[in-house]
Formats: structure tokens, C-alpha cells, sequence
């Protein structure tokens, strides 16, 4: 490797929150190796008078901008080859993008720099993850009342409202909703869907009882970056939310009188859990072997495609495994993995 030494001689040192930091000195010959293509970049974005612009004359754009532009253009250039060398000499599982700082820049000295990297984290998993939905019971759910169905025949009365007449409650009415042919199978059916809603609430509230115990006894430090990626998904849905009431974002915070450092302040917490919950999901499918079946990945391509034909299909089909995969290891830590 082309700066396999130079990299061993900067200094490893694990930082809070999964990140590292990284320091030391560059050569000033090597930084200045890269000083030619510094000053290439910076003459093709000038634009000065009497030249066309990309057409500037190197030692014109160095008067223009001084050596000292010219330098950090140039560490900025070695670092781009310098950093992929620098976590591997290190064995560093860096994610996204490093947080580089020059302490130091003398002409024709070395450069002084600080680099600081957020690291996937390890993540403890608690040994008795398979049994803890056996302390958490399925509450059984409640069948639905019969104020329950009429209020809600009521509310689609009063949607079919013309004028101030609503219509008669009567078969005629039921018929008008769809293949109903009397009042009394409209409403087995209203019936029938609010207790399906009833179990499906269970479920969802056991569940989310068994992701608030694993992830009491799961042990991880999440990154930083995890957690306002999860913070940037939250504000994307509350402004698809707003936009869908014709209101643009920006009124909605006025009116709220907010910030958008607000809102992501009062959302931190759920991103963080958010993210904690990602980061054991992923960690028990690798240690389980979970994947999502590709067949399935597949059909929810197509389908999604045919609403959103001009989506990334690369990050479309990464966001579907992950959502087939996270299933699959929800169901087992619910004790009821499916059966391929």
C-alpha cells in the first residue's frame, strides 16, 4: 500500500459513542505532491476577467488565491487516497463520512492532522433473546361492542350526507357500500374488521413490549450518525404528513412556532431507540442466518416500482430486504418464526 507506513504512525484512540480518532503528521513533500493538482482544480473554477473560465493560467490562479489555498486544497486531495488506507492499516469499520481536521498547516512543513470516524458498533446481545416473549403474553383481545359498530355505521351515514339528509338506515343503505345485501351483513362485517383491528393491536402492542425488554438487555453504543439518519426519516415523514393537509413545512413550524432543531430535539429519543433497535435486528440476522427470500425481495420490487417508477432501485431493494429480514426476526423473537 502506497502510505501503509505513514498510516501506522498515526495514533489510534476510542472515543465515546462509537467513534474513533486518529492523529498524526504528513511529510510536507508528500502533501506537496499533491500541489500541482491543487492548484489545477483551483485554475479550472476560477473565473477571472480576460479568461475563459476552466482556461486560467496556474501561476495567475496562484496570485489570485495565495499558497496558502493552494495547501489545503492539496492535503484535502492526499486525503481522499490517504483515508481508505488509513482505516484499513487500522482494521477500522468505518460508516459514513470521516470528520477531517487540519490542526497544522505550515508552508513547506509537516501537516498536523485530526481524524475522527464513526465505527459500526459492537452489540452485546442478551443470551436469552429466543425466550423472553415467553414472559410476555399475548393479551387476548376484546370483541367489538355494539357501539362500536354503530358508531362507525354512523360515520359512514354521515360521510354519504347530502345536503342536511343523511341516508336511512336500512338494507338500501348497506347495498349502496358494496355486496352487502342486508343491514345485518353489514354489520357482521363492520364486526368481523373491528375485532381483526382488536388482534392486530394486541399483537402489535406484545410486540412492541418484547422490543422494549430486548433492547433493555442488549448492550451497544449507537453512533451518532445512526441516530440522525433515523432523525432525517422522521422529519421526511412529517413533511409528506404536512404536504398531504396543503400546508408547506415551513408554515407548519411557524405555526407550531418551532424549529426544525426542535422538532429533531423532541424526536431524538425515538431515533435513537429507532436506530439501537436497526443495529440488534441486524446483529441477531447475522448470528441466525436470517435472509430475506429473494422471491419476495422481487414481487415487492415490481410492486413498488409500478408507484414509484423513477425510485433508486439499488436503495429500494436494500430498504425491502431490510424490512423482510427485520420480519423474520421479529417473528422468532415472538416465538413464531414461520416455516419456509
Amino acid at each position: 500500500m502506497k502510505f501503509e507506513e505513514l498510516a501506522k504512525s498515526f495514533v489510534l484512540k476510542n472515543l465515546p459513542e462509537s467513534e474513533v480518532e486518529l492523529t498524526g503528521d504528513v511529510p510536507a513533500d508528500i502533501v506537496g505532491g499533491y500541489k500541482t493538482a491543487a492548484l489545477g482544480t483551483i485554475a479550472g473554477e476560477l473565473d477571472l476577467p480576460g479568461f475563459r473560465k476552466g482556461h486560467v493560467p496556474p501561476d495567475i490562479a496562484l496570485k489570485k488565491v495565495g499558497e496558502m489555498n493552494v495547501l489545503e486544497e492539496a492535503v484535502e486531495l492526499f486525503v481522499r487516497d490517504f483515508y481508505p488506507e488509513l482505516i484499513e492499516v487500522h482494521n477500522i469499520d468505518a460508516v459514513g463520512r470521516p470528520d477531517i481536521r487540519i490542526t497544522k498547516l505550515v508552508p513547506n512543513a509537516p501537516v498536523s492532522l485530526t481524524v475522527r470516524a464513526a465505527v459500526y458498533p459492537e452489540v452485546s446481545l442478551p443470551k436469552d433473546r429466543k425466550s423472553i416473549h415467553e414472559k410476555i403474553p399475548l393479551e387476548p383481545a376484546k370483541e367489538a361492542a355494539d357501539e362500536e359498530v354503530d358508531k362507525t355505521i354512523e360515520e359512514l351515514r354521515q360521510s354519504r350526507k347530502q345536503g342536511d339528509a343523511v341516508p336511512e338506515l336500512n338494507d338500501e343503505f348497506a347495498k349502496s357500500l358494496g355486496a352487502f345485501k342486508s343491514l345485518e351483513a353489514l354489520k357482521t362485517q363492520i364486526k368481523k374488521g373491528i375485532g381483526e383491528e382488536k388482534i392486530r393491536a394486541a399483537k402489535d402492542a406484545r410486540r412492541g413490549k418484547i422490543i422494549d425488554a430486548l433492547l433493555e438487555k442488549t448492550s451497544i453504543a449507537v453512533p451518532k450518525i445512526f441516530v440522525e439518519s433515523e432523525l432525517d426519516k422522521i422529519v421526511s415523514q412529517m413533511r409528506e404528513d404536512v404536504a398531504r393537509f396543503g400546508m408547506s413545512y415551513e408554515d407548519y413550524l411557524k405555526r407550531m412556532n418551532k424549529t426544525e432543531e426542535d422538532i429533531r430535539g423532541e424526536f431524538r429519543d425515538q431515533a435513537a431507540k429507532r436506530a439501537k433497535l436497526q443495529l440488534t435486528l441486524n446483529k441477531i440476522a447475522q448470528a441466525e442466518g436470517i435472509e430475506a427470500e429473494s422471491e419476495l425481495v422481487d414481487a415487492e420490487m415490481k410492486h413498488a416500482l409500478e408507484h414509484f417508477k423513477d425510485a433508486n432501485q439499488t436503495l429500494l431493494r436494500i430498504h425491502i430486504e431490510t424490512l423482510l429480514r427485520n420480519e423474520k426476526v421479529l417473528q422468532l423473537l415472538e416465538g413464531d418464526e414461520k416455516k419456509e
